[in-house]
């Protein structure tokens, strides 16, 4: 599945609101299983999967599921109830943006 494909699937779960990160279209051809993460996605649209709970976090709301053996997804939630944000990344990136969130603790954590 391609980027665009991808990221209209995403959209038609969360809205069109939803802004990715600019890694998103270079790494969405490495997910072999898309279905695999749109299940995710809906599962945290249904709230039947918990967030990370972070009082760090302030008002932003985050989801994380490795897929493949170093790429993420990340969802960031504003407690508004918008879903705002997906990101795709690296292990590298992944440790960046953990870490500026104030939540990264281990690579095996999440």
């Amino acid at each position: 599945m391609n980027a665009e494909e991808l990221k209209r699937k995403i959209k038609e779960i969360f809205g069109e609101q939803i802004v990715f990160n600019k890694e998103f279209d270079e790494l969405a051809g490495s997910i072999n299983s898309p279905e695999d993460l749109f299940s995710w996605c809906i599962l945290i649209k249904e709230r039947k999967i918990l967030p990370i709970s972070n009082a760090k976090l302030g008002d932003k709301i985050v989801f994380i599921k490795k897929i493949g053996s170093s790429d993420r997804c990340l969802v960031i939630k504003i407690k508004n109830g918008d879903f705002k944000e997906v990101h795709l990344g690296d292990h590298r990136y992944y440790n960046y943006l953990t870490s500026a969130l104030g939540i990264k603790k281990s690579s095996n954590t999440y």
